[in-house]
């Protein structure tokens, strides 16, 4: 009988410990995969600006199959992460990207996670998986192999697939309200920027492997990419009211902050082999 409650106490102990190390994501499968990893090299945004140099390396990347989670990563993940680690959960922005004060000092849990590059990698290393590289971020937002060739992550429109300046009310939104794309993830385009693993150093890009590239070795000023653009940004020509055919929401921009950021615009999602 005691070897027995010995027993069960080990199995119940293996339980806990296997639910730390796998909270509840849902995983879309990226099958391996050859793209055109920063097709678009000139950007025009709404301002009638050129955009140049902003964007992923143009080259052909070759990629293994890998998960990536089918949303950002909410409050209500991360709280549990915390819970698990005995970490205390950050304070939310108290004020918006217009330097405007927040009304709420209260985190939504539904709404996405705005975490610094450093809390997103921690959370992925808990959860089993990792951030993914901007060319797996890139490739499934693209599509992956299913891919239709949009201009954004599912659509021509960005406002169809994404909270963008001119539907999204100055604010980011709760995760998954908008239309999927090829692959069935939301939210790659528009609501908050997401981080990838990457450092920033564009100088040293060519330098990167053109199969299951992870970027530069060491970055520009501890600087990390994140990808998706966020909430902030228009998606229509202000003049004809149609949507920009190449703006700055679509899959090749990469935008470059210190790690330890954290604002209303940044959040991120994981992947796994």
């Amino acid at each position: 009988m005691r070897q027995l409650l010995l027993l069960l106490l080990a199995l119940s102990l293996f339980s806990c410990n296997e639910e730390n190390k796998n909270p509840k994501i849902d995983w879309i499968h990226v099958e391996s995969g050859t793209f055109t990893q920063g097709k678009n090299q000139y950007v025009i945004n709404s301002s009638f600006d050129t955009i140049k140099g902003f964007t992923s390396p143009n080259r052909e990347v070759k990629l293994s199959s890998f998960y990536i989670s089918k949303y950002e990563i909410t409050v209500k993940q991360f709280k549990e992460f915390c819970k698990q680690t005995n970490r205390e959960m950050p304070k939310r922005p108290i004020k918006t990207a217009y330097a405007e004060k927040i009304n709420t000092d209260d985190w939504v849990d539904e709404h996405p996670m705005l975490a610094t590059w450093e809390e997103a990698d921690a959370f992925a290393i808990w959860a089993g998986g990792r951030l993914p590289t901007e060319a797996e971020w890139e490739f499934a937002a693209k599509g992956g192999n299913k891919s239709q060739g949009y201009t954004y992550s599912g659509s021509n429109d960005a406002r169809e697939v994404g909270w963008v300046g001119e539907n999204s009310d100055s604010t980011f939104h709760k995760v998954g309200q908008l239309k999927p794309n090829e692959l069935g993830i939301y939210d790659m385009t528009g609501n908050i920027s997401e981080w990838v693993s990457d450092w920033y150093n564009p100088e040293l890009d060519e330098l990167n492997s053109v199969e299951n590239p992870k970027g530069p070795e060491i970055g520009r000023d501890s600087m990390k990419i994140s990808k998706g653009v966020s909430w902030f940004y228009d998606a229509v020509d202000a003049k004809t009211n149609t949507p920009l055919p190449f703006g700055i929401h679509m899959p090749e921009v990469r935008y470059q902050s210190p790690i330890l950021t954290r604002n209303d615009g940044f959040g991120f999602r994981i992947t796994k082999d």
